[in-house]
């Protein structure tokens, strides 16, 4: 019977497969990946064919996008095949579309979940996750500026009390990865054309970087102190707490670094 597997790559590299998701790549057909959502800096396709012992073919942007049927589909119906995705295979609104396609051509699909960093950031931070509202992106600058619909977000989540996730803007098949200390002087330019009243010099902000790997770096703090600390390369995120819970405070001053005085008034 022909089959569609969504399979979660993690956050860093192949050792983030779950033991599921190799044994369904393993017994698949065709065992294809796309690595365009998200940046896993030291995943090794060389590795991974040699976990599977077959080869596996690296999809385009467009293959998943506008040519998926073609690319993709048109091979699980007739045949066993493996999608590897970065982090979580149902984050991204792409892979969720590509497998309601695969459903109403009457091809059987399946998930295999694994990390991202929707799920790393309270075990990397000491947040607590169900404080968490709604996820941003904040693009590259030459986009123009970041859109109001951003600085909305983070102040309706901070209205009833969530903190903020930020991811920064990926295009990985140019190699082009937006970085924390880009990402804050965008943020403070452009509310301060456009006074949105959101982001200020001495707001709480957490920076994040290579979550899930044993390089990880972060740091809480002012958000203009992130200016000046040596985080590890991309990829990046970021973090806007609201109020904190006592337990979460502890947390950003222990995991994160935060001195005391950067927390008054989220306490």
């Amino acid at each position: 019977m022909s089959s569609l597997s969504f399979i979660g790559l993690g956050l860093y590299n192949e050792k983030s497969i779950s033991l599921q998701g190799l044994e369904i790549a393993r017994e698949s057909d065709i065992v294809l990946a796309e690595l365009y959502t998200s940046y896993l800096p030291e995943l090794s396709l060389g590795n991974l064919s040699d976990l599977l012992n077959k080869d596996v073919k690296i999809l385009k942007r467009a293959d998943l996008e506008e040519n998926s049927k073609e690319k993709i589909l048109k091979l699980a119906l007739k045949k066993n095949v493996s999608l590897f995705v970065p982090g979580d295979p149902m984050v991204a609104t792409t892979h969720v579309s590509l497998r309601l396609q695969a459903e109403k051509m009457g091809i059987k699909t399946r998930v295999i979940n694994s990390s991202s960093i929707i799920s790393a950031i309270s075990g990397a931070t000491g947040l607590q996750i169900y404080k968490f509202g709604r996820t941003i992106t904040i693009p590259f600058s030459e986009f123009g500026p970041i859109p109001r619909s951003i600085f909305t977000f983070i102040k309706e989540n901070e209205r009833i009390g969530l903190h903020t996730l930020a991811l920064l803007d990926v295009d990985a098949e140019k190699g082009k990865y937006l970085t924390i200390d880009e990402a804050v002087k965008k943020l403070l330019s452009d509310e301060k054309k456009m006074g949105h009243g959101v982001v200020h010099e001495k707001k709480l902000t957490i920076g994040l970087s290579r979550v899930g790997s044993n390089r990880m770096r972060i740091k809480a703090g002012k958000i203009t102190d992130l200016l000046n600390y040596e985080f590890e390369p991309p990829p990046h995120s970021m973090i806007f707490p609201t109020k904190l819970h006592f337990i979460e405070a502890e947390a950003l001053q222990i995991i994160c670094n935060a001195e005391k005085e950067d927390l008054e008034g989220y306490v």
